[in-house]
């Protein structure tokens, strides 16, 4: 199987960017702006995208600018479970791109259970965040170790166009700068 990514047979799911949660985490300090920028890029290239809460009524809802981002059409999946591997399933996609919080928590267990689904996950590291960079730090590691694809928001946002003759170029490239 090759590595590379299309936007035809990947989507996203953004696991927990809830005010609490987005508020509490610090490490690294852009990695909101950066699930920003996937979400808009992953929506001009016509990728599918599930958002899902946990416990929404205690940590609050999704921040507002990852909704607007994703568009109307996509209403997030509240949750209970630390992991968000059933809402990933359900994006009918073989390939995830798994970005938001907490990395060694909900984004560690959605993407060891979407293997366990026969799916593959891809980390957008630059788009997870964590309370300490300690916790991030290791959880990634671990999840290299295990061979899971592990990259960035400006690699995967390229790599689905495939060249600068792609017809969202010049979106995505203003998005990215």
């Amino acid at each position: 199987m090759s590595w590379r990514l299309s936007a035809a047979e990947a989507a996203l799911l953004v696991v927990d960017a809830q005010e609490k949660l987005v508020a509490a985490v610090k490490e690294p300090g852009d990695w909101l702006e950066r699930l920003e920028i996937l979400v808009k890029g992953v929506s001009l290239l016509g990728v599918p995208i599930a958002i899902t809460e946990q416990a929404p009524a205690k940590l609050g809802k999704t921040v507002p600018a990852i909704l607007r981002a994703a568009g109307r059409g996509c209403k997030p999946f509240e949750k209970t479970q630390f992991s968000a591997s059933e809402q990933g399933k359900m994006l009918g996609k073989k390939r995830i791109l798994v970005a938001g919080c907490e990395a060694h928590v909900c984004i560690r267990q959605t993407v060891y259970d979407l293997r366990l689904r026969e799916l593959t996950p891809i980390v957008v590291a630059d788009a997870i965040g964590s309370r300490r960079e300690r916790d991030r730090e290791i959880a990634l590691a671990e999840m290299r170790a295990d061979r899971v694809v592990v990259t960035t928001v400006e690699a995967v946002l390229f790599e689905m166009m495939g060249s600068s003759d792609h017809k969202n170029f010049k979106e995505i490239q203003v998005l990215v700068k």
